[in-house]
């Protein structure tokens, strides 16, 4: 039958019914509904009392419903209750498997007496006749399309109809489902776009913008339309703005875009970024845009500059304190003393040294705490809580420079205390005292006084001068411009030390 004539006395034609797919296919809700619409199309084509289609299920090799006519749900027994879907996984038996299998159209009209009749599955209306039509792609048969309860039956104008419609048909289900799946990416696609940090954009030769993610107005608080061109020059730092158009103009020749620049976020305030941007190419292999993003890094670069000051502050201290190490060797060597006396005098300097270290390292401000250092220091040869040593002063938290050498100091006084002064003899006493004193003009000076009480003998001063008195002497001015005295007096000694405090000296301790 010619596809424009029409067909079981029906004032459809074929091209009528296959113009009017096309022409809605795409508008229609999902792949359900055009299967429905192209259902009812070819019921006016062959005046089918109710149809169906459905399609092998590869995994399965059953065969699932893409679609029951309307006239069919109205038809089947208890037809208001509709399935929530077209049913599926039906055993491809009886009438569907000849059309499946064979590949070929099947008419039958007296279905009782047919040697492949199976009956009918529940609430299914009694069958009169029965016209399927194998639904194909290439030479493989996919699916099919049944029609049933044609009065008077079918003949080969219905088939040859339904037949003509068949490819139109698959083509429509087929575009369809093709454009389903783009939609669906598409959401998918829009949805990872607006979920990731980044913000992500299209844009041609030169940094010309065409399209920009939400991202970019949520944080820059231009608009879409303000951004394209090079509308999005306006949030970059105007320093970095010709860096940035000149960057743009070697990508096009490097075929990469890699750069570091600051936006304005839209309170006004400046962030680093880090823009990356790959071309994509034409199959001549030239540049028809660029796919980019941008990537917040503003608190990664503060932390790598804080890294590289921690970096360089660790290798000051470093440098420093191997020159103590050094100092205090030198003066520990000296004066012809026996090698024990040498290697018991270091290892407590040493000793001294590291329990400052650690104090500072656990700190996360980096400041030691005053008393906590003398008091490390006189546990170190002594119980703290003795009733001969009294501690007392103001919470004060000093820098490293000033702990190190502070520390060393006190290390030497509560030495000597123990081997020849007031805490080598039970009557002895030391008081360990200090306070800030505030002058003229705001400047500021710790006065650290360390006095000696019940020592039996009359101290007298030393012939030679030892590593501690030249360190509290000589060390403290040079390094801290303290000022310092050493008093060998009757009961005992006294050291007076005046730290100058500049901003910054004395900090807190966490």
């Amino acid at each position: 039958m010619a596809p424009g004539r029409q067909a079981g006395g029906s004032g459809t034609t074929v091209v009528d019914a296959i113009n009017r797919i096309f022409s809605e296919a795409l508008s229609t809700a999902s792949i359900e509904a055009l299967a429905r619409l192209c259902l009812r199309e070819m019921e006016a084509v062959t005046g089918a009392s109710y149809s169906f289609m459905g399609e092998v299920n590869e995994a399965t090799g059953r065969l699932d419903s893409l679609a029951i006519s309307d006239r069919a749900w109205s038809v089947f027994i208890d037809g208001d209750a509709r399935f929530p879907a077209p049913p599926a996984g039906f055993a491809i038996k009886g009438f569907f498997d000849r059309v499946l299998n064979e590949g070929r159209s099947l008419i039958v009209n007296d279905p009782a007496s047919h040697p492949d009749s199976q009956g009918v599955p529940n609430r299914h209306p009694a069958l009169d006749n029965f016209l399927g039509v194998p639904l194909k792609s290439g030479e493989r048969t996919i699916g099919m399309v049944g029609l049933g309860n044609r009065p008077g039956g079918f003949g080969a104008t219905e088939r040859e109809a339904v037949e003509a419609m068949a490819p139109a048909v698959l083509q429509a289900l087929t575009n369809k489902r093709a454009d389903e799946a783009l939609r669906d990416s598409e959401r998918r696609l829009q949805t990872l776009i607006e979920g990731i940090p980044q913000m992500v954009w299209r844009a041609v030769d030169g940094g010309q913008v065409t399209w920009i993610s939400p991202q970019w107005t949520a944080y820059t608080g231009q608009s879409q339309d303000e951004a394209r061109g090079h509308g999005w020059l306006e949030c970059v730092h105007p320093d970095d703005r010709a860096g940035g158009t000149f960057l743009w103009e070697q990508a096009v020749v490097s075929g990469r875009l890699e750069m570091d620049g600051r936006m304005r976020r839209a309170d006004g305030v400046y962030r680093w970024f880090q823009v990356r941007a790959t071309p994509v190419r034409d199959a001549a292999g030239r540049i028809v845009e660029w796919l980019g993003t941008s990537t917040d890094i503003d608190d990664l670069r503060r932390l790598q500059h804080g890294q590289q000051l921690l970096v360089a502050e660790l290798q000051h201290r470093v440098r420093n304190i191997l020159a103590v190490v050094r100092s205090v060797f030198t003066r520990t060597v000296e004066g012809g003393r026996s090698i024990e006396e040498v290697a018991d005098h270091f290892t407590g300097r040493l000793d001294a040294l590291a329990r400052t270290q650690i104090m500072m390292t656990q700190s996360p401000t980096g400041y030691v705490d005053l008393e906590d250092l003398i008091r490390d220091e006189l546990l170190s040869v002594r119980e703290d809580d003795d009733s001969a040593i009294t501690v007392e002063g103001p919470d004060i938290a000093l820098p490293a420079h000033a702990a190190e050498s502070l520390g060393l100091a006190v290390h030497e006084l509560v030495t000597n205390a123990v081997k020849f002064g007031a805490l080598s003899s039970p009557a002895g006493k030391v008081r360990i005292s200090w306070r800030v004193n505030s002058h003229c003009g705001g400047v500021r000076t710790l006065n650290l006084t360390w006095s000696e009480q019940g020592v039996p003998a009359v101290p007298v001063a030393p012939i030679r001068q030892g590593f501690g008195v030249e360190l509290i002497e000589e060390a403290l001015p040079y390094r801290l411009g303290a000022e310092t005295r050493i008093e060998f007096l009757g009961g005992g000694i006294r050291c007076a030390i005046a730290l100058p405090l500049r901003d910054g000296d004395v900090g807190t301790v966490t």
